[in-house]
């Protein structure tokens, strides 16, 4: 933790909203669920040296994560469980904690950590990403999210789905969109990065943006999500330095977005980064405005905005974080209202089962009204969830730059 939380609190938080919690799905999903003429070639779990992985076409593309006794969680002494590397977790699929995909036990297993409602996104789903032949990755999604619906089912109240929309078709993924709403999930995934040559300032996705719009759907940029693999490479290929600068895709996608006026286009669409963390945030700003103002304003270059770009980002983006206790520190920089925590459960830096106490420790010196937004009221807001808001925080408003960049 950084100096600034050692001011005490006069409260302790009891109750979360996890803007980002996962399943794990069934290693049978895709081969028992998708269309029949995608069948053979849906991804699947395969045995590899006594660990399980996920394969499609001859490749892994995923491990089975989710354990019982996680090596990268901070609720763990580190000393009992080895690490097992940036992201494969060399695990079999009997070594899965039950309440990752058991749906009674995944409500009781977040009611005792103080999860009071959870916005679930695949695990392997995301990594499927990389898989951009359009209509087998329609099929794959159109599985996942029946799936999905089913196992919230449970508790519809507590758990919220979000759905994965088929990137490489967007009047698929339009279809898919209106499909979720009328099943009750309430946002979709989009990939963090499409690749320059879809990038998400062209108008292929005009459609898609305005059917978010038009039905109060937020979309997610979460990571792993690359369209050529997580962290823009093959899943094997991934190291701790790629992991480190994840937040490298979310800030081009966003970049992209802004520049190329999808929110002038569309000022009520909601994007959100998803477990990027948040400290990048400040800079990313005022690298945006200074490049407006200096490279696009005074060489009067074409712009497609009228604004600042961080006019757009205060207004259009979100941001879900884990431990960021710098993005704490600066909160008001980025916006109070704009910040939402999630518990990242089951996957291995989850908080549970001591989210309450990691939540209060990170919020330590917070002001209570501050707090609540950012563990509960903002992604009640963004979300639409029928629960009931705790401090109704206003969004703050993020310190702004003048034109040579200094704060305001």
């Amino acid at each position: 933790m950084t100096e600034k939380h050692n001011l005490g609190s006069a409260y302790r938080l009891k109750q979360l909203v996890s803007s980002d919690s996962h399943i794990i799905e069934p290693p049978d999903l895709w081969t028992k669920r998708i269309d029949a003429r995608y069948r053979d070639v849906a991804p699947r779990v395969v045995r590899i040296d006594g660990s399980d992985w996920w394969q499609f076409d001859g490749r892994r593309i995923g491990s089975v994560s989710g354990r019982k006794k996680r090596s990268g969680s901070i609720a763990l002494e580190a000393s009992t469980i080895p690490s097992r590397g940036a992201v494969l977790t060399h695990s079999t699929f009997d070594q899965v904690d039950p309440a990752a995909y058991v749906p009674s036990e995944y409500v009781k297993s977040n009611l005792a950590d103080g999860i009071c409602a959870a916005i679930i996104r695949p695990t392997q789903g995301i990594t499927n990403y990389c898989i951009n032949d359009a209509g087998l990755f329609g099929a794959i999604c159109r599985a996942y999210n029946d799936w999905i619906v089913e196992f919230c089912s449970e508790n519809t109240r507590m758990l919220k789905a979000v759905a994965m929309l088929n990137n490489y078709d967007p009047k698929d993924a339009v279809a898919e969109l209106y499909r979720a709403r009328k099943r009750g999930m309430v946002g979709g995934i989009i990939s963090v990065y499409p690749g320059e040559e879809h990038s998400y300032a062209k108008p292929e996705y005009e459609p898609l943006w305005s059917a978010a719009e038009e039905l109060g759907m937020p979309l997610s940029l979460h990571v792993l999500t690359n369209h050529n693999g997580p962290y823009g490479v093959p899943f094997p290929e991934v190291n701790y330095s790629l992991r480190v600068n994840a937040e490298y895709w979310v800030r081009m996608s966003l970049a992209d977005m802004i520049f190329g006026g999808v929110f002038e286009r569309h000022p009520t669409l909601r994007i959100e980064s998803s477990e990027h963390e948040a400290a990048w945030v400040p800079y990313f700003l005022w690298q945006m405005d200074w490049t407006y103002e200096r490279r696009i304003r005074q060489r009067m270059q074409g712009a497609c905005i009228k604004e600042r770009p961080s006019y757009y980002f205060s207004r259009n983006v979100w941001i879900s974080l884990i431990y960021d206790d710098l993005a704490i520190a600066a909160r008001h920089e980025i916006g109070v209202g704009k910040l939402m925590w999630g518990s990242d459960f089951p996957h291995e830096q989850s908080t549970n089962p001591r989210s309450l106490d990691f939540v209060n420790e990170l919020l330590e010196g917070v002001p209570l009204a501050e707090a609540q937004a950012i563990v509960h009221d903002n992604a009640v807001k963004m979300f639409g969830l029928d629960i009931p808001l705790l401090a109704g925080l206003e969004p703050q408003a993020r310190v702004s730059f003048d034109k040579v960049g200094n704060p305001c």
